[in-house]
């Protein structure tokens, strides 16, 4: 029986746990308020504590093409 996760908020934290669960072979389901998500004009900053979590995701590549120094 493959195990079943809900996350509640499609933010960094949400994305990340479920990221995180689906690598784990759980199967996710995102759950989150916003009709879509998109930018809403704020930055963000990645610490390099946080780019060694999205490198250990495979995500950290993708992130440093959709960023700037």
């Amino acid at each position: 029986m493959r195990l079943r996760a809900a996350v509640v908020g499609g933010g960094i934290g949400g994305l990340s746990a479920a990221c995180a669960l689906s690598q784990r072979g759980v199967e996710v389901t995102v759950f989150e308020q916003a009709g879509e998500l998109a930018e809403v004009g704020a930055g963000v900053a990645v610490t390099p504590n946080g780019q060694r979590a999205l490198d250990h995701f495979g995500l950290l590549d993708e992130v440093k093409l959709a960023g700037a120094p």
